[in-house]
């Protein structure tokens, strides 16, 4: 008897344990916490929404290649993904989703400086067309201190020159981003490649995705269960114990009995 009532307390205590411990420690699972992907080309556009419409009003800016993006979640033939504070959505098929993480994910420490009034405007788009609704700030002349995130195709302002656009961070009082035009730009120092070697994987998982979502119901939905369990083995335990006591005693009463 004291031995089936050990098991049984064993057996309730065990449940109670697992139920609050992470799902990944109970069942053996081989999600990871984080995915990278490596961006394969000079195309891979940051789109603001997962459609494919490759124009300014849609895409931030082009992607560093060689460089990663952390991946979120999955939308159709985009992954949704995070690119230093930035989110977005990124083509599958212009990414490739690789084990482990990074040391240099994102292409860091490059800036470059404006030398001329045409590139002085920090636009929230890549083109002059609406005045100044869309002009951030006004960078002084000869500034440096701005950095580069990606480049993007927009409106030439000079006849025959180019139409790329930086998208960069300037910081001054507070941090302002957006746009300049880069023809009157220069200085774009550490545009090198990410040259880490790390193993490709084509099944991904990700950690805010409908999937672990899902476990997590299951998950509570497990530990309801196991509580709602709980409850009759523990009153089964009570009435055991009890039992047992009032046997005890009765067999005491009757030895007296005898005894006497």
């Amino acid at each position: 008897m004291f031995i089936l009532i050990i098991c049984l307390i064993g057996f309730c205590s065990s449940l109670a344990i697992c139920s609050y411990m992470p799902t990944n420690v109970c069942k053996a699972s081989e999600a990871n916490e984080t995915y990278y992907a490596r961006v394969l080309s000079d195309n891979v556009c940051l789109y603001k929404t997962p459609y494919d419409l490759e124009d300014y009003s849609n895409v931030l800016f082009i992607l560093p290649k060689t460089y990663f993006v952390q991946l979120t979640d999955i939308s159709g033939n985009f992954y949704k993904v995070n690119y230093y504070t930035f989110t977005g959505y990124v083509k599958k098929d212009l990414v490739q989703a690789v084990i482990g993480n990074p040391i240099k994910p994102y292409l860091n420490n490059v800036s470059f400086r404006v030398y001329s009034e045409q590139s002085r405007d920090l636009r929230t788009v890549p083109t002059t067309v609406s005045g100044s609704s869309s002009q951030v700030a006004y960078i002084p002349l000869y500034s440096r201190n701005l950095t580069f995130y990606g480049k993007i195709a927009g409106e030439t302002l000079v006849e025959e020159r180019t139409n790329v656009w930086y998208y960069c961070k300037y910081t001054a009082d507070q941090d302002y981003y957006g746009y300049v035009y880069s023809d009157f730009c220069d200085f774009l120092t550490g545009l090198v490649d990410n040259t880490e070697d790390l193993p490709y994987t084509s099944n991904p998982t990700f950690t805010n995705n409908n999937t672990n979502k899902e476990a997590k119901l299951n998950n509570k939905a497990t530990k309801i269960i196991i509580a709602v369990l709980m409850v009759p083995a523990l009153i089964f335990i009570f009435l055991i114990i009890k039992g047992s006591k009032l046997l005890t005693k009765e067999h005491g009463k009757a030895k007296e009995v005898k005894d006497y």
